[in-house]
């Protein structure tokens, strides 16, 4: 039975289940649609106004909540993510205890803290035919529930996933792009509604609300405003999405006798408009292009009086000459299912038509005649087809069976070119032109003298390429190549998933689709799948160790054992019968056992090799089981109860009983650390943390709206737990005191299934109805543990033991295994004694990115370290170092060669071909052996090629490549072998094949010519030969290095943009380019990792060739400014004597001292508390302060910001600064130190704080953002710059403070202007390096990524934010985390205006 037909899990929502049966057939459609006519009872949906809010749920401002157990949590209905100080929860500080006050409140920053690091995009739906556009730069497909819109990157042929639309609640059936803006999307759902998008803002323009399900949109040609729609029984309507009218029909009847398929208006004549039915006719619309446009015109003028007349007018005009028949001559096709049909662009009357019988006809709808009957191979059928533009009368066709793009001609009845580009066959394509801006070189070219085949030239465009696995591509027709290509993607809700034991890398997937797939999660791509096994997939496990095996549950009642090394089922248990398995767990304790559950009521156990061990009844349906050890096993039923097996004491009756929620349980999770300690989630939308030996609950977590799926510990610090619901939020939690931490939105519906990376274990993966896999960082939840490491705390602090605890500890340590591995590892070694190394090896475990091992060992490499065999097994795949390149190239191609010459295995069979030996020959030039290039050009019999880059090699190995061609061609008596022959000077051979052939004059010509070249060659003195050069010269190796890392710069630039700076440090330091891949490291935030990677190379001897390469007072000056953001991080947590600590890791100085003040004047405590900050930072008390305020200006503002006055300090401050302003000497260093100091003075009212006159603080502000602004101009910190000099603009209108009218009058004007030239000199100096070091546009990792159902507009720029947000003090406001970070960078203060200080850090 076709899966199809099965049940969906648990009633998603009530509607899945009616899903299936559409899926089936959409026969459906007509039975529900024939009760209502569709068109009777529309409901209009404003979607918003001109700046229309984003779509998703609304954010509201965090308001705290009492849960059952009296304890305080947030009620976040936004991504709010908030960011809030540690002193008012021990998860983040350590300090107090989770009680929350109104003063903690208030005091709050909004900000991301789960970080998204990547997304797996769902893949295309393989149901409805009308999910797939292009619009020039563009192009989308429909998933289940969401459009996903991909786009060209200026100056590049890169294309970018740029936005996410998701509003539909039910599954996508159609879109359309407008024909005019490239901003305008429209679509229709199962939810019965259509929607008109604005892609750039991600949000709903305008939406409408009809009483069946719409299963074509698309806009009418002539008419900017006008879109159409039908569902599967007609009519077909008419809606200005821009009036208020309702829908009209095309004409006055209200449906067809045979259900619609499809519709296409003509792309150039108005009014023109061709509808396929499912019986194999066509019904075609003729109108009068100058008609159409009256009719239009009319409409527009008359239907904000009349909206009768309009209605009348159309269903009367438009749809007057119509007529339906099958295509005269097609009567004997024995298959009259209509797939698709095209309109010829450039003829008002042929159109293509494609049946799913095969027939592929090119039909005259005047007199409804077929014109050519197109030929395919037997057993090929058409899936989907399209014209290309520019090239008039050629079309494509994609096969229904297999992935075979064919390129057609009109007048030729058999294709002129079949593509096979997979084995899957294809769902729909649509054709987009390449625009010149994206053309490279090799396209411009092409388009100049023409790629002809068949003697037609092929166009320049790209196809948009849907398979029938989820795949999408897009491919250049022209060169025979992808441009993009997602080999799979799941196409329906994923359940579960789960990272591979020993291969921490790898991250399988199982969904309603009814596959497991296999995903890298350092690429993203899929390396193994489990085809469809025709029944849903709920759940998987991994085998430990090293068996790679995966158990699986379905809906068909199995539990399967698949093993993904012989790619086969090795067992299929079938103790469930027909009832649905929900939960499969393989004891990773006792390999042997593997545990199942499901609707039959029963929980089994079996043995790997199918054997029953046990089976254990409930009074339900069980969803959850999840062992502890290898004998104790905890279930989770209908019931509301939570059962605890020991499956050692061979007894069916639990061992302990929790009654645990009011609805049914779905999952259990025991506590990786405290295995006393489980959580369970439940349909009462709880999360409910349990002691097993009590039996007893010990805290209840209320925040959900919905039923909770997936759990998951944190397994290093064990109070931390996350939480999906079908609410759509991840929640983070402290189980201690039922604190919610956090809340994102990024899935756009139900989350299911949560896993923990075994061997990162703050990297989390979570898996949703929406279809994607996104993969999450946990590392900002700890936060405070790496400052610690980074100020040299003692491992007392950060690392405990927990032994036989049984309960939550206080504080925040680190409590897992690999915890303990790291503290075996460093009490063995002598990395206590060296920091650089003990910073090294926490910073790998807190990052979330795999790919930072890349980075580890090119920092291995870089310290003198040439052997390949100690770095990571995968680095060979990723990014390596210059030495190794071609070494490692050269190794590879050369093992590959060996195999296709032995003909023996995988690489021999597949290098065997002459593909593969193409393939192999361009691997082997990439590295610079052009001997082996030859050697398998020769082989190819392309000796051209070959003969062309001999030189290169030498010219006597020329000379003999030479001789083996002219041989091989006397050998097959071709006379071509004479110029080669003559340029060997081979004269016995060419006198004997011409004397064999008979010719003798040409015999004794060419012996003539070869004398003569012999005398000129041997006569007088040679030629003047110019003095030797140096081959490096000669060869431009000087210029090479230079353009190598030019170019590897770009690769990082690249890299940066796209929110991955790991990477971008890697392309760097393959090139020994360390102060640069720091600098990437420092745009990205990677805070830790650069101050790690800093201070291994720099404190490293064997580096310290490619330090004197480089400048180490700007390395230095990276590294410190990393500590310094670091530093401010710590001032936000409230943790002021770590952040002191953080500061005397400096070298004594300038900027030491300036920091350490910094976060001086930013306590917030009382006066006593106050004093002994300053004491142990090293500074004399507030009385003495005043004593010590001499010398220079910096000198004096510093101790007076500090003392009992430091009005006059501020003063001082402000005065030296509109001195320096106007007399143009910010070329000085102590400017800017002094802007850090009055920057750090609090403007707010804040407890035992001062707060500073009006006049003072408009003053503070307007400076802080015009030098801000200037700072940031030298920074080309370029999206804040501009909003900046308006900001100071706003501040001197608001506070119009007296004396800083220079500001206004000259200054600001100045500087916009200069601004606006491109000016790049601005008087400033750059030095010292450390307040010039972070420079460039900053980047966080994640920030490509588009927001799914909370999309968010920055306050500044006015952009769709994409990566994290950061929230502003209001609740509303919001900035991009990359906007948030440059502003603050140059000016802390919000740029709401009010003073407030920003701190994204």
């Amino acid at each position: 039975m076709s899966r199809w037909k099965k049940k969906s899990f648990d009633g998603i929502h009530k509607y899945v289940e009616q899903v299936e049966d559409v899926l089936l057939s959409e026969s459906s459609w007509t039975t529900s649609d024939s009760e209502c006519s569709g068109c009777i009872h529309p409901s209009r949906v404003d979607g918003g106004s001109e700046d229309c809010t984003p779509s998703g749920l609304e954010l509201t401002t965090l308001s705290p909540f009492n849960t059952l157990d009296n304890s305080c949590a947030w009620n976040v209905l936004g991504n709010a993510n908030y960011l809030q100080s540690a002193d008012s929860y021990g998860v983040l500080g350590g300090l107090n205890t989770a009680t929350r006050t109104d003063r903690h409140l208030s005091s709050g920053i909004r900000g991301g803290m789960l970080q998204q690091l990547s997304l797996l995009a769902a893949g295309a739906q393989p149901w409805h035919h009308n999910i797939c556009t292009a619009h020039y730069r563009r192009f989308a497909y429909a998933a289940t529930l969401a459009i996903y819109v991909y786009e060209v990157e200026s100056g590049s042929n890169q294309w970018q996933l740029c936005s996410i639309l998701a509003d539909h609640r039910k599954t996508i059936t159609c879109l359309d792009w407008h024909p005019c803006s490239d901003d305008l999307l429209a679509s229709a759902s199962l939810d019965q509604r259509v929607c008109v998008w604005s892609v750039s803002r991600q949000c709903v323009l305008h939406a409408i609300s009809i009483c069946r399900v719409p299963i074509v949109v698309a806009w009418c040609t002539g008419h900017r405003d006008l879109l159409s729609f039908t569902t599967q029984t007609g009519p077909i309507q008419l809606w200005d999405y821009t009036d208020t009218t309702e829908p009209y029909p095309v004409r006055e009847d209200y449906g067809y006798t045979h259900a619609i398929i499809t519709y296409r208006w003509h792309p150039t004549v108005p009014g023109r408009l061709a509808i396929g039915h499912d019986d194999g006719k066509i019904t075609v619309y003729r109108e009068d292009a100058t008609i159409w446009h009256w009719a239009s015109t009319i409409l527009d003028t008359v239907s904000s009086t009349n909206n009768n007349m309009c209605c009348y007018f159309c269903c009367t005009d438009i749809g007057k000459s119509r007529y339906s028949a099958l295509p005269e001559g097609g009567e004997d096709n024995d298959d009259h299912n209509l797939v698709t049909l095209e309109w010829d662009a450039c003829s008002p009357d042929y159109i293509l038509v494609a049946y799913k019988g095969g027939a592929l006809w090119l039909v005259d709808v005047n007199t409804m005649r077929i014109v050519t009957k197109y030929i395919m191979p037997l057993s090929a059928s058409v899936s989907t087809l399209a014209w290309l533009p520019d090239a008039p009368g050629m079309f494509i066709t994609g096969d229904a069976e297999k992935g075979i793009l064919r390129v057609w001609t009109v007048n030729k009845p058999t294709p002129i070119e079949n593509n096979v580009l997979k084995d899957t066959g294809f769902h729909v394509l649509c054709v987009t032109q390449v625009k010149a801006a994206n053309k490279n070189a090799l396209d411009l070219q092409n388009d100049a003298i023409g790629d002809r085949r068949a003697g037609l030239m092929i166009p320049n465009v790209n196809v948009v390429s849907l398979f029938k696995d989820g795949g999408v591509g897009l491919y250049h027709l022209r060169r025979k190549q992808w441009i993009f290509h997602r080999e799979h993607g799941h196409t329906e809700t994923i359940f579960d998933c789960s990272f591979k034991p020993e291969d921490s890398d790898l991250l399988a997937t199982s969904s309603f689709d009814g596959s497991i797939k296999i995903w890298r999660i350092d690429t993203m791509e899929t390396v193994d799948t489990l085809p469809n096994c025709h029944t849903i997939i709920y759940s998987l496990s991994w085998a430990p160790a090293d068996l790679n095996c995966i158990v699986a549950g379905t809906s068909s009642g199995g539990v399967f054992i698949w093993d993904v090394n012989k790619h086969k089922v090795l067992q299929d248990i079938c103790c469930h019968k027909d009832k649905k398995v929900f939960c499969v767990a393989w004891n990773h304790k006792d390999a042997r056992r593997i545990a199942s559950a499901g609707e039959s009521g029963f929980c089994y156990i079996h043995q790997v090799s199918g054997t029953q061990v046990q089976e254990y009844r409930h009074p339900g349906p069980v969803y959850g089981c999840d062992w502890r050890d290898a004998d104790i096993l905890a279930t989770g039923c209908e019931d509301g109860k939570i059962r605890v097996f020991n499956v050692a004491k061979n007894r069916k009756e639990p061992v302990t009983e929790l009654k645990a929620h009011l609805k049914k349980v779905f999952r259990v999770k025991w506590n990786p650390v405290y295995h006393d300690i489980l959580c369970s989630g439940s349909d009462d939308s709880s999360v409910r943390i349990w002691s097993y030996s009590k039996a007893q609950c010990l805290t209840i977590l209320v925040g959900h709206s919905d039923n909770v799926r997936g759990l998951a510990w944190c397994p290093e610090v064990p109070f931390l737990l996350i939480s999906g619901s079908w609410d759509r939020t991840l929640r983070v939690w402290d189980a201690r005191n039922a604190c919610c931490l956090d809340v994102v939105l990024d899935h756009g519906a139900d989350v299911y299934g949560l896993t923990i990376h075994p061997v990162r274990p703050f990297l989390l993966a979570s898996c949703s109805r929406d279809s994607t896999t996104r993969l999450w960082s946990l590392a900002s939840f700890v936060a405070p543990l790496q400052l610690k490491v980074l100020a040299g705390r003692p491992l007392a602090d950060i690392i405990e033991n927990t032994g036989n605890q049984q309960s939550f500890s206080p504080g925040l340590h680190l409590c897992g295994l690999r915890a303990a591995h790291l503290q075996m590892t460093l009490n063995k070694t002598d990395a206590l004694h060296h920091p650089a190394k003990t910073i090294k090896l926490f910073a790998d475990l807190f990052c979330g990115d795999v790919r930072v091992r890349n980075l580890w060992d090119l920092v291995y490499v870089l310290q003198g370290h040439t052997d390949i065999s100690q770095l990571s097994t995968n680095y060979t795949q990723a990014i390596m170092h210059h030495s190794h390149l071609i070494k490692c190239s050269l190794a590879t191609a050369a093992e590959q060669e060996l195999e296709a010459n032995r003909g023996h295995g995988v690489a021999g069979r597949k290098h065997s071909t002459t593909e593969g030996q193409e393939v192999l020959a361009e691997a082997y030039l990439k590295c610079g052996a052009i001997q082996q290039y030859c050697e398998l050009m020769t082989r190819l019999h392309q000796w051209d090629h070959a003969l062309a880059l001999a030189p290169a090699v030498s010219v006597d190995y020329w000379r003999k490549l030479m001789a083996r061609h002219a041989d091989q061609l006397l050998s097959d008596d071709n006379e071509a072998c004479v110029p080669y022959l003559m340029a060997t000077r081979d004269a016995d051979k060419i006198i004997s094949f011409h004397i064999g052939r008979g010719y003798l004059d040409k015999a004794f010509s060419q012996c003539v010519a070869l004398s003569k070249i012999s005398r000129k060659s041997s006569k007088g003195p040679p030629p003047e030969v110019p003095p030797r050069v140096p081959a490096a010269e000669v060869n431009g190796t000087a210029h090479i290095q230079d353009r190598m890392l030019e170019c590897a710069r770009l690769v990082a630039e690249w890299h940066l943009m796209r929110g991955s700076p790991i990477v971008a440090a890697c392309a760097l330091l393959a090139v020994d380019d360390i102060k640069g891949a720091l600098s990437m490291l420092l745009r990205g935030h990677e805070l830790e990792i650069a101050v790690a990677v800093g201070r291994l190379l720099g404190s490293h001897s064997d580096a310290s060739s490619y330090l004197c390469e480089t400048d180490s007072a700007q390395i230095r000056g990276v590294v410190e400014t990393a500590l310094r953001y670091l530093t401010y991080r710590a001032v936000r947590l409230s943790l002021w004597e770590l952040a002191i600590d953080l500061t005397k890791t400096l070298p004594e100085g300038t900027d030491r001292l300036i920091l350490q003040t910094e976060v001086l004047l930013s306590f917030t405590g009382r006066a006593d508390e106050r004093e002994s900050l300053y004491a142990y930072a090293g500074f004399p008390s507030s009385a003495e302060c005043s004593q010590k305020a001499v010398g220079p200006v910096l000198d004096q503002v510093l101790y007076l910001l500090l003392s009992a006055q430091p009005h006059k300090g501020l003063t001082m401050g402000l005065e030296f600064l509109q001195e320096q302003i106007i007399g143009e000497n910010l070329d000085q260093s102590s400017v800017w130190y002094v802007l850090r100091l009055v920057q750090a003075v609090p403007l707010t009212q804040t407890d035992g704080k001062w707060v500073i006159r009006g006049d003072q603080r408009g003053g503070l502000l307007a400076l802080s953002a015009y030098l801000g602004a200037v700072r940031a101009a030298v920074l080309n910190y370029t999206s804040v710059v501009p909003h900046l000099l308006s900001h100071a603009s706003y501040i001197l209108e608001k506070h119009r403070p007296t004396g800083y009218d220079f500001l206004g009058d000259q200054h600001i004007p100045k500087a916009k202007a200069r601004w606006e030239e491109g000016v790049h000199d601005w008087g400033v100096s750059q030095e010292p390096p450390v307040l010039w070091a972070d420079v460039g546009v900053t980047c966080v990792i994640g920030s490509h990524l588009p927001r799914h159902s909370d999309s968010q507009i920055c306050c500044i720029t006015n952009h769709m934010i994409k990566g994290p947000s950061y929230f502003l003090e209001n609740g509303e406001s919001v900035m991009g985390q990359n906007d948030a970070l440059m502003w603050s960078k140059v000016h802390p203060y919000s740029p709401l205006g009010s003073g407030y200080r920003l701190n994204p850090f």
